[in-house]
């Protein structure tokens, strides 16, 4: 009985606890039960009882809702409500208490709207969700806002250059990992916990449909002002954040909810939208960007972010603060009204009047450029602000008007991803021979050029992703002159790369003494030879080189140059490979073995560290071996990755 039970719970768990909004052409309900959450920190039950599981979003944690997001109900039962909610892009399905839901209520949808939303020209994946909306706010004006763009075309346009748009999250299946967004198993930050969403991710968000609810619409709401959005409103917004008060303006207290009306009403931006905008960039708290040191005795404010764009938290602030300092922005209110002016020049008056047009820039003049910030989730987060600021003040009913952007197709729907498509190699493995070019995992042909008397090769792809399969990893045998061999990776959504190795033998005769070197895993700079693991037997690295060619060979000698056979190989020694009567001699060099007995211990460091202080010089090759970190100099930061090693926290790189 019990194990039936659990196999319930299962499936319920897998099929109601997460769905991706998926859009699709059906026929129109009748009736839409709506309700919002009247609580704070309300979880969402896998099923109907507080023993259920709760609900975790798209990044892992649990889901918490507060009051007024909207929320459509699907069936009640007893004390319970099956719920439908869109959550910060995602629509979940899940189980609430009815006591928790506020101004319940079943409403008939009108057909004869949706019947003039079809006259307008909106596609049929449209209708469904704007007429539940009407029948809640039957003020709501939808207008239709034509994008000269089919969707794909729109995503090609914005996902180009690929740091163009950005997205911090930590669910990877929504990042890039094309190439300059991601290499060899790190994703690129572009800025501070900043990334590149995939294609995909990226189409999901331009696509309006996805946002067909309360919680979202205001990110399509036209932004021109109107006196309905008074201080009172905007206070709404501001309360519990840093702007919540007022400052100090030429020696008089100024409310920073008046300031936002001023604004709005000198250059016709809704005042909601300029709040909202300014919580968005700068945070409930402020930011570093909210007052800075000029450095000239001033302070200066950018409150919208102008020019704050770099790599780093410093270049950030620097890109703020010239852009403040450029504009006199020496106040809260110069800042301010100096940015709704920026805003309202910039992208209102230009076509781009709604949040979600300053983003995607899709009818403008300089299409998919001058958009306001590369967040592609900001729209969402910032509409949602919006929406709560009305809800609290009473103003939900008012009659907004909507522009929503409609692509030349729009009869498929689209999905954010939830599986990862990373079909990616993280590391390419053989056991010998020289690749080209150097491994990236954005590269997918490959020649692994080997020695004559190779005979096969050990060949081992690290996918990036556990979720992903390699097929092909193995031992190839290889048969005449050149042998192709065909690693291919499959990712959990099934995307498939394929990595081809042309394995080429190099004829005896045309090899070096070099090539044989590099064939050995092992380099040479000037008269030195390198790459050595630590420990490895003078027998080991014999037979190594010896088997690469059948004209070499090779004979070692210790510091008094006595020829030796066995030991360990150790900084000091000699090596003399002889190729068809061409000798070269090369000094070892195993980094960090500065004493010559061929291991790392705290005679090593003891040495570095006297020759940093002065009281012992290190010479020749010893000295080469003291350069642990390849700099060409002799630092702390040596003898530091020598201590490392010892402890085991961090292996010497040969």
């Amino acid at each position: 009985m019990k194990k039936t039970v659990k196999i319930i719970m299962s499936l319920i768990i897998l099929f109601s606890v997460f769905t991706p909004f998926i859009n699709t052409s059906k026929a129109m309900a009748e009736r839409y039960t709506y309700a919002y959450i009247n609580a704070t920190d309300l979880s969402v039950r896998a099923c109907p009882s507080t023993d259920c599981e709760r609900i975790k979003h798209d990044e892992g944690k649990t889901i918490w809702l507060d009051r007024p997001r909207v929320v459509e109900v699907l069936a009640t039962s007893g004390d319970w409500s099956q719920i439908r909610f869109n959550y910060w892009g995602f629509t979940y399905t899940g189980y609430v208490m009815n006591k928790y839901l506020g101004n319940k209520q079943t409403y008939t949808l009108n057909q004869d709207y949706a019947n003039e939303l079809r006259r307008k020209g909106f596609p049929e994946s449209y209708v469904e969700a704007l007429c539940k909306m009407h029948a809640v706010h039957p003020n709501w004006n939808f207008e239709v806002s034509r994008v000269d763009a089919t969707l794909d075309e729109a995503t090609n346009g914005e996902y180009s250059p690929i740091n163009k748009n950005l997205i911090s999250t930590t669910n990877k299946a929504q990042l890039s990992t094309d190439p300059g967004a991601y290499s060899n198993g790190v994703y690129t930050q572009f800025e501070p916990g900043w990334y590149a969403p995939s294609w995909e991710t990226l189409r999901y968000y331009l696509d309006a449909r996805n946002f067909l609810d309360d919680n979202s619409i205001f990110m399509f709401e036209q932004l021109s002002f109107n006196e309905t959005q008074n201080a009172s409103v905007v206070q709404n917004i501001l309360n519990g954040s840093f702007m919540a008060g007022t400052y100090t303006y030429n020696g008089t207290q100024k409310s920073y909810a008046e300031t936002f009306v001023e604004a709005g009403r000198t250059y016709g931006v809704s005042p909601v939208h300029l709040a909202a905008r300014v919580l968005q960039e700068q945070g409930y708290k402020g930011s570093a960007t909210t007052e800075m040191d000029g450095g000239d005795g001033k302070k200066y404010y950018n409150y919208f972010n102008f020019g704050a764009s770099g790599s780093t938290l410093e270049q950030i602030v620097q890109g703020a603060l010239t852009y403040a300092k450029n504009r006199n922005w020496d106040s809260p209110y110069a800042s301010i009204m100096g940015g709704a002016k920026g805003i309202a020049n910039g992208y209102i008056t230009s076509g781009q009047d709604t949040v979600f047009y300053e983003k995607f820039n899709l009818v403008g003049s300089s299409r998919y450029w001058h958009q306001y910030m590369a967040n592609i989730q900001a729209p969402y987060r910032e509409c949602y602000t919006t929406y709560i600021s009305y809800w609290k003040a009473g103003l939900t009913d008012l009659a907004f008007t909507f522009k929503i952007p409609v692509y030349k197709d729009m009869s498929a729907g689209t999905v954010i991803p939830t599986k990862s498509n990373n079909a990616n190699l993280k590391e390419l493995n053989y056991n010998t021979g020289i690749l080209y070019p150097a491994f990236d995992s954005s590269i997918t042909e490959y020649t692994l050029e080997v020695s004559s008397n190779t005979n096969s090769v050990d060949i081992t792809g690290v996918k990036d992703d556990d979720k992903a399969r390699v097929d092909g990893n193995g031992t190839v045998t290889l048969n005449g002159n050149e042998t192709v061999k065909e690693i291919i990776v499959t990712a959990e959504d099934d995307t498939e790369r394929k990595y081809t190795i042309t394995i080429k033998k190099k004829s005896a005769s045309e090899e070096t003494t070099e090539d044989i070197i590099r064939y050995s895993g092992l380099s040479t700079k000037e008269s030195n030879i390198s790459g050595f693991e630590i420990g490895t037997s003078v027998e080991n690295i014999i037979n190594s080189i010896k088997n690469k060619n059948i004209n070499v060979t090779v004979k070692l000698y210790d510091s008094s140059n006595k020829e030796i056979t066995s030991g360990t190989i150790s900084t000091g020694q000699k090596i003399t490979i002889n190729l068809n009567g061409l000798v070269k001699t090369f000094d070892v060099i195993v980094y960090g073995d500065t004493s010559g007995d061929g291991r790392i211990s705290t005679l090593d460091y003891s040495k570095v560290k006297a020759h940093i202080q002065n009281t012992k010089a290190l010479e020749g090759v010893f000295l080469t071996a003291a350069d642990t970190s390849k700099d060409g100099r002799i630092s702390t930061l040596d003898y530091s990755k020598i201590k490392a090693h010892i402890q085991n926290t961090q292996s010497l790189v040969q």
